[in-house]
C-alpha cells in the first residue's frame, strides 16, 4: 500500500544544504542542547544512545536547531548505536515544516570511552559522505561520554567530518560551541 511517504531509505527531508566552504563553528539552540544531554544521561543503564540532528548552515557556522533521541525502534548496546529511522523521518519532516532545517548530523555517546569518533564511527560516516544521493559536503558529529560524575554532567565533543576524496574522509574536533536561546 502506497501511504504517498518517502520509502525509508531516501529521506528527502534529511537532505543537508549545498555549501561551497566547510563550517568550523557550531552552534546549538538551547532546546536541541536540552534533548541532547536530557537523553546522554540514559546512557547510565551501560547502552549508548543517540540521534539525529537538524539545522542549516549560515557563513562559517552550523545552527543545531533541532535534535532527536534514540526512538523505539533504535538499537542500543554497550558497544554500538543506530537510530530509529522512522523517528528521524518524523522529526525531519517536521523540522523541515517548521523553519526549514534539514539532516545535518548525528549525535551519540560512547560508554567508557573518549568522545571521538570510533572506527565504527569513522566508516558511518565515510559511508554517508560517500553517498551521492545524499549529497553531504560535510557532517557534524557530537559524541558525548561520561565524566567523573557518571552521565550527570556528559563531556560533550563536536566533530566535523569532511570527505578529503572519494572513500576518505577527516575528523577535525570544533570548538565547543555557544548555546542561543533561538
Amino acid at each position: 500500500m502506497d501511504t504517498g511517504r518517502p520509502t525509508p531509505t531516501r529521506l528527502p527531508d534529511l537532505w543537508p544544504p549545498v555549501t561551497t566552504a566547510t563550517p568550523d563553528k557550531v552552534v546549538f539552540v538551547e532546546s536541541a542542547m536540552s534533548v541532547i544531554t536530557d537523553e546522554a544521561r540514559a546512557s547510565t543503564d551501560g547502552l549508548e544512545t543517540g540521534g539525529i540532528l537538524l539545522g542549516h548552515a549560515e557563513a562559517n557556522t552550523v545552527i543545531i536547531r533541532h535534535a532527536g533521541g534514540p526512538g523505539p525502534g533504535a538499537v542500543r548496546r554497550p558497544d554500538f548505536f543506530q537510530r530509529d529511522l522512522q523517528l528521524a523521518q518524523s522529526l525531519a519532516d517536521r523540522a523541515f515544516a517548521l523553519d526549514h532545517s534539514v539532516w545535518v548530523g548525528e549525535w551519540h555517546t560512547h560508554i567508557h570511552a573518549p568522545p571521538r569518533p570510533s572506527i565504527t564511527d569513522l566508516l558511518t560516516y565515510r559511508t554517508l559522505l560517500s553517498d551521492t544521493e545524499l549529497a553531504f559536503d560535510y557532517f557534524v558529529a557530537i559524541i558525548l561520554a561520561d565524566d567523573t560524575n557518571g552521565w550527570l554532567s556528559p563531556r560533550l565533543t563536536v566533530w566535523m567530518i569532511i570527505s578529503t576524496h572519494p572513500g576518505s574522509i577527516r575528523a577535525r574536533r570544533v570548538p565547543t560551541s555557544e548555546v542561543k536561546d533561538r
